[in-house]
């Protein structure tokens, strides 16, 4: 059963988006482990884990698979072994929370369980935050509650429902509360929706473009690539004029240079900038001078010729860096890890005030609140989802872009090397949105953000809340005789 559970919410992403499964799906997974031994429970807990997670990153090494050869399964099978382990905690924990709590409080022990591992496992510079739950339940009814608790707060919702409702099968006592909990969520649900400010935005003004060029990955790093890659965005850039933008945003590392050291380079993007009136964000690369580490950056050339570089601060695990000793890139295929060095605390573009977030940091909700913290009036998020070809990939990063909007009310204009690129507004509603593997021009309005509670305290005191209240629930505390 459990295993089916682990398939089902498989389903509720994207390209399925049966987001609907995913109660009966957690319903089964409390049923099942709260039936378990401990012990059996959290290896149950692991295969179903290992069965969602294989699942859910099968797009990983759609691309990057390749350069490994015969070790290219180790890009799918290697992060899905690591975060299976949420799921056994989580198993262990409901097992445990059985046997050392009130029945009652037990499936409120599962989900804050299921939701602090999945906080847990997204955190850090290792953490993983695709297949999170509140990803595919942003586009439910739920929605609102996300500007208030985000999308931890969207998984423990219908985490918590959901495991009350399966005891309440098998508990006749448990009926009642499990109605109250189920009345009480949709109220908080309904005063969420009605207190959301972004149900009115003002109208936009500040007008964007995001540049999808669609050249393939598997010939980007080719210099014949790369010159079609300067032409083709330069056309496309102009193409845009007549729009008058205030900000185009190309695409992360659309341009494989060195920002720094090619002078040709910085000057073709000033003059475009002053010959379009308008701010170019252009994913490149940027080497430091004096110590030679290499960055993978956004940099925003203004009209008037100045040049911010934005760099990556989350980078991908064993593919932008290697966590671990240097002396195993001897290894087959580990020289193909890239060796990038992060970018340090939230960075702004001085002109727009716009928050940046390269492909995987926008994932990571708290990143997103750090940049808000400190000013950000809106968000670009550039990235390179060509990795993923056709895969359910890009569709899976475009979703955390609407889950980013609706928590930190900000628009937020996309731009990707294949797609998916466009606009998104504070509801989560994409105002303008690209196909994928097209050659698209992107064009639309941002407005003001709009304040969110949960912009304001952050993940961080949710998932600290619900992990201490699960260790809590099942610590072996003394008894008195």
């Amino acid at each position: 059963m459990s295993t089916f559970c682990a398939f089902a919410l498989h389903l509720a992403f994207p390209r399925v988006g049966a987001w609907w499964l995913i109660p009966f799906a957690l319903g089964g997974l409390f049923l099942t482990w709260s039936s378990l031994p401990p012990r059996v429970a959290a290896w149950n807990g692991y295969v179903s884990g290992l069965v969602f997670f294989v699942l859910s990153f099968a797009w990983f090494g759609e691309t990057a698979g390749a350069l490994l050869g015969p070790f290219g399964f180790i890009i799918d099978l290697g992060p899905a072994a690591g975060e299976a382990l949420a799921f056994a905690a989580t198993a262990l924990v409901t097992a445990l929370a059985v046997r050392r709590t009130a029945p009652a409080l037990v499936p409120a022990v599962f989900a804050a369980a299921f939701t602090a591992a999945e906080w847990v496992r997204s955190s850090g510079v290792l953490g993983v935050p695709f297949g999170q739950l509140g990803l595919p339940l942003v586009d439910s009814p739920l929605r609102p509650l996300a500007a208030f608790a985000g999308g931890y707060g969207l998984t423990f919702a219908t985490a918590l429902v959901s495991a009350y409702a399966a005891v309440a099968i098998d508990r006749v006592e448990l009926r009642r509360i499990a109605a109250s909990v189920a009345l009480v969520t949709l109220a908080v649900a309904a005063a969420a929706w009605l207190a959301w400010p972004a149900r009115t935005l003002a109208t936009p003004a500040y007008r964007v473009v995001a540049i999808q060029g669609n050249i393939a990955q598997a010939i980007k790093s080719s210099d014949a690539a790369r010159l079609l890659a300067v032409q083709r965005y330069t056309d496309m850039t102009l193409a845009a004029a007549p729009a008058h933008p205030s900000l185009v945003v190309w695409p992360e590392t659309v341009i494989l240079t060195d920002i720094n050291a090619d002078v040709r380079a910085r000057e073709h993007f000033r003059a475009l900038a002053k010959q379009l009136h308008a701010e170019i964000a252009v994913g490149t690369l940027a080497r430091d001078p004096v110590s030679g580490a290499l960055a993978n950056v956004l940099a925003y050339v203004a009209p008037n010729g100045a040049v911010t570089l934005v760099a990556k601060r989350q980078l991908v695990p064993f593919a932008e860096f290697l966590p671990l000793p240097a002396s195993l890139r001897a290894l087959p295929g580990v020289d193909e890890i890239g060796d990038f060095t992060p970018g340090h605390g939230a960075q702004l573009d001085p002109l727009s005030l716009a928050g940046t977030l390269i492909c995987w940091e926008s994932v990571f909700g708290d990143l997103a609140v750090d940049q808000t913290r400190a000013g950000a009036r809106f968000f670009v998020v550039s990235t390179d989802d060509a990795w993923f070809g056709s895969s359910d990939g890009p569709y899976q990063h475009a979703q955390a872009t609407t889950l980013r909007a609706v928590e930190t009310g900000r628009w937020i204009v996309r731009a990707a090397a294949t797609g998916i690129s466009g606009i998104v507004a504070p509801d989560g509603t994409w105002r303008a949105r690209s196909g994928l593997e097209t050659q698209e021009i992107v064009i639309g309005t941002i407005g003001d953000p709009v304040p969110t509670f949960y912009d304001r305290i952050g993940p961080q005191p949710i998932g600290i809340v619900l992990l201490v209240f699960a260790l809590a629930a099942v610590a072996p505390w003394p008894r008195r005789a």
